[in-house]
Order: structure tokens, then C-alpha cells, then sequence
């Protein structure tokens, strides 16, 4: 898939990171991290070839050459690399960005010389089968649909053109349509042969792990690859020199206006990269933070802004993401950016804004060592480009700024003539929605389109060619939750990680949507949790918070802190505070009302976001889960402060709540805050009214709405279960056999993207909506108007042959390995313990349900699986939504800018 910008990893510093480090002789560099603790193992190869190296007029071919080494090769034919990561309950994926490739896997502890295996197969024995190309092509021009249907997606493809004039980084990851096109299977061999060698590639691995060991089998495996001769084109890093301020509209079919304002800085490693990234934290990062306190608290113009420094191998670019409020000029919003910067320029920081920012990235350090994949890439990405520790050292000089360096790279980088800013701006009378009529009713597909897949997917364990592991499941030594109940019926759940330096604070509520007597309520609650106390002013939370570099996020449902292990007294102060004592000011109140219509309106534009919403609409029918949990545009608009209080006074009580707290504490100084500032919390003394069950329909529907797009958005499905329903581990087998299996080990992405090509998005299953009311039954998938109709046949055909039980029992015991084995990878960190921890408290589930899982899908038969599916899965009973350019049948004709 390509790389998603987000913002860089946050380093570490020396001493944490006991990396060991060896460079074979045909010049693969090879970074092994020691983590005795963890469960699992981290393997990511990173090539030093991106979108940049690409020849002129063939845009995509990096990204297109990551897809096909998914493909097979001689030793491990088409499918083959998958089925293997999957019956080792293993995952792999792959990225790629515009300096290079990346591609990862992440195993249980025993079992991660396959990876190595597999990478070194396929690093210089990928097969380009013409017919596999061009299906490959066909999913990758449905991926850039996809990123094109999205409202962020169109102005992000304008805003680099208008960026980079002259320089590779203007073209989309994915390429340009017409470059896409004329890829012929010459291009992908040769810049697969030009790239893909051990020379330049970094491998780093991560977790329970034997450095001797490690490097014995990498140079077992890839030790007698010979280098290649690669030679980089030459291209020049973007000079800085922009003179000239750059700005464009785009008119959209949107709710909202949108906005970039960006300007180019440096490359990754240069001396004022840390800088940069401080002048970014403090900009947006937090309430109190520049930007957010100007245009979202304070001056009510933007419902969202982020300002984040992202310096690629040869640029960088500091850019602000901007989302206004419906009516707000967007020059004024610039004009107020401008200020800010110009006031840093002059004034520089304060000081108390500068600790915050250190304090922050400090925390968020500590917070990182507990990321074993964030640790794996951000050593990985400094590797390639210079030394491993460089990355240690980026994070020490960000600790170590000055108001002074502020000011000095304010001025050099952000002035208003270098500046690029882009809009994407909602059009007057904006396009309506056409219902229309149903076609005829399908007739099955023959033959049936689910034999390529069950073919693919029933080869026994036995007869794959390399060993898989076997066996035991792997455990969580380490996995200790305790459980009490204070007097007032506070339920407590602890798990302590000393040395970990954090905790993770989760004080869960029982009063979401379900629980409210006016749509809306529950989510509008959570949202003015923070906007002040009896005992404290919404700035002063803000600063308790932000100084300590926590991390607070308030919802429906409670709220959680992120916090080190030396702030907790003041962590369960705020939380307690937080939902114990809101006051829900009137203009807050006001402004939240507004500020949550202008999002959910902009959520709108997103054509999958409402082809979901008019799916689950016909499924549950009066239910709450069939609206939106924030309410529509006029529910809000009525809502009152009266409706909040009345509903945080009937559901935030001690007995309708849990408290969870996980990683580095003293257990007696714990027990004596919990007691100090929630002992005297008055319950309800209420027992909590059982969730309202949906009525399920016997009978189909189908929803065609026509909408200007580039997708089609198929939703296929019928209501599901809860998730203590006594099949629900059943159910989960079944899932990974039909379309929530990782990669293409499933039988929906296996059909409709691998083998026929027809989409980049595809899922399918009932369990991963499951909650304490029946979830759905629930197929997505996002296509071309041309193949609308063969993608929902072949799903009609799988669906069909799943309520029948035509899946093999081979196929069962390969997900029920997956799924054995796999579990650990949601119990790795302490912000993930505390989840899982609270929602086994939801669920009302022992606290040992993660540990007892493997023994429990061990005793699950083929049989069984097939009784659940003619038991659950009804293909004569189907809701079906088809959401986009759907009465022509044909692709819009939206130009592209290159």
C-alpha cells in the first residue's frame, strides 16, 4: 500500500536501545534488537528505492513493483507467502514511500526465521506473470480510486503539484493514470533488477531474541546474494527557494472547507530538523498550543488543525491541516496562521511553552520503548539514509532547542512568500443524491467464483514446503491482571509493568449511546468532560495535563490518560475530577454542539462513511447502533445543557463504572490515591438496564444510491452477534476463512482482489462488530462502476458457500492455528493491556479469557464451524447498499494535473 504521511517517530535516547549491528559482506546491514519480555518478534526490510528513483513518465512503478514481490516466486508460488505468515499466526504487509520500501513481518517469539526465508526468496527471485500484472494493475488503479474518493485525497495530490514544480516528490505514490497504464512488465523486471539487492537494504529485527543466532540465520539465508551495482538517479535534493507565495482553490462536492498551508524546510538528518519539528509541537499540540487555542478554542474558526514537520531523504515540508467551521472565510484562518508565525519569529516561544514541548517529547519516549513495530521503524528508516544511532541523536537535540533556534528557523523557513496554501471549498448548491430503482434480481455465477480461492486456500499444513510452527500457543508470562470492587462498587482492575516509566489510566463509563435518552447526549457529554470542574478552570486541566506531557482523551464512555509513572497522583486526580465534578459551561456546551455538526458533516463527504451509515440504517432499523453515536445535524442542533446533565447525572456513578490501570506503580501508593479520590464517589445503587436487542430481518433489501465519485462502495450483510454469544469463537474461525484473514489468506480478498483484480479494499466478517447487542454481518468493498456488478456476484457466490459449509476442513484448521497463535499481538504494550482489560470488564468476561483462548479454539471441529455458518450466515436475507457513480455504469471523467 503507499505510506500514509503521518508524523515521524519519536526517538529515543542512548542507553535505552542495546542494539547490536553487523553488515554482511555483500553489504545488507542487519540491526537486532534485544527485547527478552516481548511475545513476539518484529522483521522489517527496508530498500532504498522509492517513488523518486522512477524514470520520467513512469510514476507507480515503485509502489507497483512493492505489490508484485506479493505475487510468488519459483520456490514459494502465488499465494504461497501468505498461507505460510498465516498458519505461523504471523502478519505481513508493505509500504512504500517516496525515498523507499518497506517491507515487514511480525511473528510469535519461535517462529520468525520464516521471515527471513520468504525475504530473502523474493529479493531476487520474484516472478512478473503478464496475466498477475495486469490483475495487479486493476487493484492498483482502484487504490488511487479509493484515495481519490476521499475529500483529503484530491487536495493532497493538488497541494504537492503546486509544492514541487520541478521534483519527483510531486507525483502520487501510486502514479499518474496514464504512466499506470503503460507499465509494461520490461519496466517492473528491470527496476526490480536495478533496486532489489542486499547492498543499500537494511533488515532490523526486534524481540525475544539471540543476536549470534539472528545474524547466523540472515547470513544463512542471504549471505550468498551477491551485490547488485546499484546506481541512484541523480536527483537533486528541493532547493528551499521557493520566492513566491503559491495558493489555488479546488470546488468540491463537500460540506466543509479543508485547507493545507505548508512550506519547504529541510531533509531528514539536517542540523534544524529537531528544531522544526519542536516549532510544530508547539503550534498544535495540546489545547494550549498555538494554532489549536487561536482557531479552535479561542477564535471558533476550525473544528481540527495539525501542524506536523515531516523531512523526507531529500526535502522536507512543515505543513498545517486545517478544517473550518462552515462560514469562516478561509483567508481569515490564513491570516491567523500567519500571526502566529510571525509572533514566533519576533518573540519566540515562552518558556513554559518550551518545557512543555521537552517535557512531551520525553514522555513520548518512554511511551515509544514500549512500541516494538515504532522502535523497529524508526531504527530501520535512520539506517538507511546514515547511522542507526542518528535517530538517538535527532531526539537528544529536540530536548536541547532554544527559544533562539525557534525564532532562527521561523524566519529562514515559514516566511509568507515561501508559502504554499491549497482549499478545497464546498460548491455552492452542492450535488444531490438519486435513489434508484433495483435491477433485476442476480443469478449465481457460473461456475461459481469461490473454487480459484478454495483451491488456493485448502492446502494442508502438512504439505506446505517449509516447516510452520507447531504446537503449543505462545503465552504471556507477564500477564497478571488483579480485580477488586471499592465499597461504593467501583471495579478495579490492575496490572503492574515496573521499569516500564508509564501507566495507562482508563476509567470506563457505562453510558454510551445505548444508554441515552436523546440521540446525541452520550457522545456530547463525553465531549464537555473537559471543559471544566467545580474545582478547576478547562485551562487549568489543560495545563495539569499538557505540562507533564500527558496524554488525556475524553468520550462517552469516560476517559483515559497516558501519563509517566511519577505523575500518576496527578493522573487520577484529573480523572477523578474529569468525571466526577463537569460543569458543562453554556458556551462550551454551544460550541461543542457546533463543532460536532461541522465534523459530521464533514465525515459525510466520505462516500464509504455514508454508504456504512444507510447500511446500518436497514439492518437495525430504530435501533442505536443504527444512527450515527454523535446524532444527525438537526438531533444536535436541539440538543440542551439540560439533556447533558440529566445524562451524566443517571450513568456516571461508581457502580456503573471500571477503573483500570495499567504498567509502572506502587501498588500501596495506588490503593490509597483510587481510595482518596474515588472512596467517597455516591453510587446509583441502580442496577444497569439490560442493552436493547435489534429484530432481525428475514427477508432482503437493497439501497441504490447514485453520487458523483470514482467508487462504487458495496455493503452486503444482515445482522450479526453479540459478542458472549456461545458461537462467537466459532464464528471468528469462520470470519478468517471468509474475509478478515490477514493479506490474502482469506477467501474475499484471495477471489476479489488477488485473483480477479476487482478492488484494493476489500473485508468481510460477523465478529469484528460484536458487541453486548448483536453486531453485523457486514461485507465492504470499493470497486470501479464497471466491475460493480461482477464484485457483487462474487461475493453472493462466497457468502453462498459459506452458509453451505463448501470450505474445506483444512481451511478450518489453518485459521484456528492463526488464531491460536496470533492473540499475543494485541497484549504487547501497556496502552493496549488497558484496553483489553477494560473490554473484557465490558463484556463481562473473566479476566483470564486471553489466556484460556488457544485450549478453548483448540476444541472447535470443522463441524462446528459449519453448523454456525448455516446457523448465522442467511443468503436469502441480505441488505445491500450500492453507494456511488452507479446509473451510467462507467468511471467519471475527473481530469488529472500532472
Amino acid at each position: 500500500m503507499a505510506r500514509r504521511r503521518t508524523a515521524e517517530a519519536l526517538p529515543v535516547p542512548h542507553g535505552q536501545l542495546p542494539v547490536v549491528e553487523r553488515v554482511l559482506e555483500n553489504g545488507m546491514r542487519v540491526l537486532v534488537l534485544p527485547r527478552p519480555s516481548a511475545a513476539v518478534v518484529v522483521c522489517d526490510l527496508y530498500y532504498p528505492v522509492g517513488s523518486v528513483d522512477e524514470p520520467t513518465g513512469k510514476s507507480g512503478l515503485a509502489h507497483f513493483v512493492e505489490h508484485m514481490l506479493f505475487k510468488g516466486t519459483e520456490r514459494f508460488p502465488k499465494g504461497l507467502l501468505d498461507r505460510l505468515t498465516f498458519v505461523s499466526a504471523g502478519e505481513v504487509n508493505a509500504e512504500t514511500d517516496e525515498d523507499c520500501t518497506h517491507y515487514w513481518f511480525r511473528f510469535p517469539r519461535d517462529r520468525w526465521e520464516l521471515a527471513l526465508e520468504l525475504e530473502a526468496d523474493r529479493m531476487r527471485g520474484a516472478l512478473f506473470d503478464p496475466s498477475e500484472i495486469e490483475s495487479e494493475r486493476h487493484v492498483i488503479q482502484e487504490e488511487r480510486a479509493r484515495e481519490l474518493d476521499s475529500p483529503s485525497g484530491r487536495l493532497d495530490e493538488q497541494f504537492l503539484l503546486h509544492c514541487y514544480h520541478d521534483h519527483p516528490y510531486r507525483n502520487p505514490i501510486l502514479g499518474w493514470p496514464e504512466d499506470l497504464a503503460a507499465i509494461s512488465i520490461d519496466d517492473l523486471r528491470s527496476f526490480y533488477d536495478q533496486h532489489y539487492r542486499p547492498d543499500g537494504a537494511v533488515l532490523v529485527l526486534a524481540g525475544d531474541l539471540k543476536p549470534d543466532r539472528v545474524f547466523d540465520a540472515v547470513l544463512r539465508c542471504f549471505g550468498s546474494i551477491p551485490a547488485g551495482r546499484l546506481i541512484r538517479p541523480n536527483v537533486p535534493e528541493v532547493q528551499s527557494s521557493q520566492v513566491d507565495r503559491r495558493r489555488f482553490e479546488l470546488v468540491e462536492p463537500d460540506a466543509i472547507a479543508r485547507g493545507l498551508i505548508g512550506w519547504h524546510t529541510v531533509p531528514r538528518g539536517h542540523a534544524d530538523a529537531p528544531a522544526l519539528g519542536v516549532l510544530a509541537d508547539l503550534l498544535t499540540c495540546g489545547r494550549r498550543s498555538r494554532l489549536w487555542d487561536t482557531l479552535v478554542e479561542t477564535g471558533q474558526m476550525s473544528t481540527y488543525v495539525d501542524a506536523m514537520h515531516d523531512p523526507a531523504h531529500l526535502a522536507g515540508q512543515l505543513v498545517v491541516q486545517i478544517e473550518a467551521v462552515p462560514g469562516v472565510d478561509p483567508k481569515r484562518i490564513e491570516g491567523v496562521v500567519r500571526r502566529e508565525l510571525d509572533r514566533l519569529t519576533t518573540e519566540g516561544p515562552t518558556p513554559e511553552e518550551l518545557l512543555r514541548s521537552r517535557r512531551r517529547l520525553e514522555a513520548a519516549w518512554r511511551w515509544q520503548q514500549d512500541d516494538l513495530p515504532g522502535l523497529v521503524v524508526g531504527l530501520g528508516v535512520t539506517a538507511l539514509w546514515g547511522r542507526w544511532t542518528d535517530w538517538l541523536e535527532a531526539h537528544r537535540a529536540a530536548l536541547a532547542v532554544s527559544a533562539d533556534d525557534i525564532r532562527r528557523v521561523a524566519s529562514t523557513y515559514l516566511a509568507e512568500t515561501r508559502e504554499t496554501v491549497g482549499w478545497a471549498l464546498p460548491r455552492a448548491g452542492r450535488s444531490t443524491l438519486a435513489m434508484l430503482p433495483s435491477p433485476p434480481p442476480m443469478t449465481p455465477a457460473s461456475p461459481p467464483i469461490a473454487s480459484p480461492a478454495a483451491d488456493r486456500c485448502s492446502c494442508p499444513i502438512s504439505e506446505l514446503p517449509l516447516a510452520v510452527a507447531a504446537g503449543s500457543a505462545p503465552t504471556l508470562p507477564n500477564y497478571r491482571p488483579r480485580s477488586r470492587f471499592l465499597d461504593n462498587g467501583l471495579r478495579i482492575i490492575t496490572e503492574r509493568h515496573p521499569g516500564a516509566g508509564v501507566v495507562a489510566l482508563e476509567l470506563f463509563i457505562d453510558a454510551d449511546s445505548t444508554r441515552e435518552a436523546v440521540p446525541g447526549a452520550a457522545y456530547l457529554t463525553g465531549r464537555l468532560l473537559e471543559e471544566g470542574t467545580a474545582r478547576h478552570s478547562a485551562e487549568q486541566l489543560a495545563e495539569a495535563v499538557e505540562d507533564v506531557g500527558a496524554v488525556l482523551d475524553a468520550g462517552s464512555t469516560g476517559a483515559s490518560l497516558q501519563i509517566r509513572a511519577e505523575d500518576l497522583a496527578l493522573g487520577v486526580e484529573v480523572l477523578a475530577d474529569l468525571v466526577r465534578r463537569p460543569t458543562f459551561p453554556d458556551d462550551a456546551v454551544d460550541w461543542a454542539r457546533r463543532r460536532t455538526i461541522a465534523e459530521l458533516r464533514g465525515d459525510r463527504d466520505d462516500p464509504a462513511f455514508r454508504a456504512d451509515l444507510i447500511f446500518r440504517g436497514l439492518v437495525y432499523g430504530d435501533h442505536p447502533y443504527a444512527r450515527d453515536p454523535r446524532g444527525t445535524p438537526r438531533q444536535l442542533s436541539a440538543l440542551t445543557r439540560a439533556d447533558v446533565l440529566a445524562h451524566h447525572r443517571q450513568f456516571f456513578a461508581p457502580d456503573n463504572a471500571v477503573m483500570v490501570v495499567v504498567g509502572d506503580y506502587d501498588p500501596r501508593a495506588l490503593r490509597t490515591l483510587l481510595a482518596r479520590h474515588f472512596g467517597d464517589w455516591t453510587p446509583t445503587g441502580i442496577p444497569a438496564a439490560s442493552v436493547p436487542f435489534p429484530v432481525r430481518s428475514h427477508r432482503p433489501r437493497l439501497r441504490r444510491v447514485d453520487h458523483p465519485g470514482e467508487q462504487v462502495h458495496l455493503m452486503i450483510g444482515h445482522l450479526g452477534v453479540q459478542r458472549c454469544h456461545p458461537d462467537f469463537e466459532t464464528l471468528a474461525v469462520l470470519d478468517h476463512i471468509f474475509g478478515s484473514g490477514p493479506g490474502f489468506t482469506d477467501r474475499l480478498n484471495a477471489t476479489l482482489r488477488d485473483d480477479l483484480g476487482l478492488a484494493y479494499h476489500v473485508s468481510g466478517g460477523m465478529t469484528d462488530s460484536a458487541d453486548r447487542a448483536p453486531g453485523l454481518f457486514r461485507v465492504y468493498v470499493g470497486t470501479g462502476p464497471a466491475e460493480a456488478d461482477l464484485a457483487t456476484a462474487a461475493v453472493l457466490d462466497q457468502i453462498r458457500a459459506l452458509h453451505t459449509g463448501a470450505f474445506s476442513d483444512d481451511e478450518v484448521a489453518q485459521a484456528i492455528h492463526y488464531l491460536r497463535g496470533s492473540w499475543v499481538f494485541d497484549y504487547q504494550s501497556v496502552n493496549q493491556r488497558s484496553e483489553r482489560l477494560v473490554d473484557l470488564a465490558y463484556y463481562g468476561l473473566p479476566l483470564d479469557t486471553p489466556i484460556r483462548l488457544p485450549a478453548r479454539l483448540a476444541r472447535i471441529t470443522p463441524d462446528a464451524v459449519r453448523r454456525a455458518a448455516r446457523s448465522h450466515i442467511d443468503p436469502t436475507a441480505l441488505t445491500r447498499v450500492e453507494y456511488g457513480p452507479i446509473r451510467g455504469r462507467g468511471r467519471s471523467d475527473r481530469s488529472e494535473c500532472a
